[in-house]
């Protein structure tokens, strides 16, 4: 896992939702702060926020920095593993 904690994993989503609105993509950041409003601890909603990751990097990757298409993959990765417990 690339972070240390789900504190610190959240914090990066924040931050990744502020570089996309700043860059322009508020659709993208909408996308992610509506995944990120369906958390409830349970499984189910950490798939709903790995929906929303997904439907971004589909989306809208061609219009991502390459930073923001590596950080929406590093985080990408860290949702996956924890939606399907790798």
């Amino acid at each position: 896992m690339e972070f240390q904690s789900n504190t610190d994993l959240f914090q990066a989503i924040e931050e990744l939702q502020a570089s996309l609105a700043s860059s322009g993509n508020e659709q993208a950041s909408n996308q992610i702060a509506e995944g990120m409003s369906s958390l409830n601890g349970l499984t189910d909603g950490w798939a709903q926020l790995l929906e929303s990751i997904n439907f971004v990097k589909r989306e809208f990757s061609s219009t991502l920095s390459k930073d923001q298409n590596k950080e929406i993959g590093i985080i990408e990765s860290t949702v996956h593993n924890l939606v399907y417990r790798d």
